[in-house]
């Protein structure tokens, strides 16, 4: 096993003043699990159920909302943003731009 340097520690220096709940000598606090951001999952709920050709879930950790497209695609379309409005506004642009790419390039008919 390797010796690590002396006065380093996994979770910062040694000599690094510790202010946090589980520091020696500060009293038992017992804490209430929960989810991370409640309102925003449930948000995110809301929009998958409303839009039908998307999958939309939220991610605690990195605090964003995520799309993924279902219907075809030539490659995989995920669509990310910290706001459901805003993941909402780059939906609506992401199959706009998919529709015109697939929309086939003909010239219109001339009238007679």
């Amino acid at each position: 096993m390797t010796q690590l340097k002396r006065g380093w520690r996994l979770f910062g220096r040694r000599s690094a003043k510790r202010t946090g709940r589980h520091t020696i000598g500060r009293p038992y606090v017992r804490v209430e699990p929960g989810h991370a951001d409640p309102r925003a999952r449930a948000t995110a709920v809301l929009l998958d159920r409303l839009e039908p050709a998307w999958t939309i879930l939220y991610g605690p950790w990195s605090r964003r909302f995520y799309a993924l497209a279902l219907f075809a695609t030539p490659a995989p379309l995920i669509v990310e943003a910290f706001t459901a409005q805003e993941l909402k506004e780059q939906m609506r642009q992401a199959e706009q731009d998919t529709l015109i790419d697939h929309w086939p390039h003909t010239a219109a008919a001339p009238a007679a």
